[in-house]
């Protein structure tokens, strides 16, 4: 939650988010800041912290205002079926920013995002 409000500043170039917390709908004038501002989202469909539905809803949020200026999507969305790095207990499926930040294509998606 808190790297939305802080990408709505727009001092950022990607914002990479992992299990996304908040559970109501972002105002119209939050999801126009964010408009093509690269950003994927990460979540784990058995999270028992916050609800995959909270990512599901960003996710569709900001795509409904996406820039059609250009052939790639701006916002993507990886949403695991179960937690990859396998956290179980109270923190079940909450894991997805480790899986994430272990990927490769993050870090050149990143660098590629950079270059546009």
């Amino acid at each position: 939650t808190v790297a939305i409000e802080l990408s709505t500043t727009r001092r950022f170039s990607v914002v990479a988010i992992a299990a996304y917390g908040f559970s109501g709908k972002l105002p119209r004038s939050a999801l126009e800041r964010l408009r093509d501002l690269p950003i994927w989202v990460f979540h784990s469909a058995d999270d028992v912290i916050f609800s995959v539905a909270y990512s599901d809803r960003l996710v569709d949020s900001l795509r409904s205002v996406e820039s059609v200026a250009s052939d790639k999507a701006i916002v993507r969305y990886t949403r695991y079926g179960y937690d990859p790095e396998g956290c179980t207990g109270s923190v079940r499926g909450h894991c997805s920013g480790i899986a994430a930040s272990k990927d490769p294509a993050l870090y050149k998606w990143m660098i590629e995002s950079l270059k546009d």
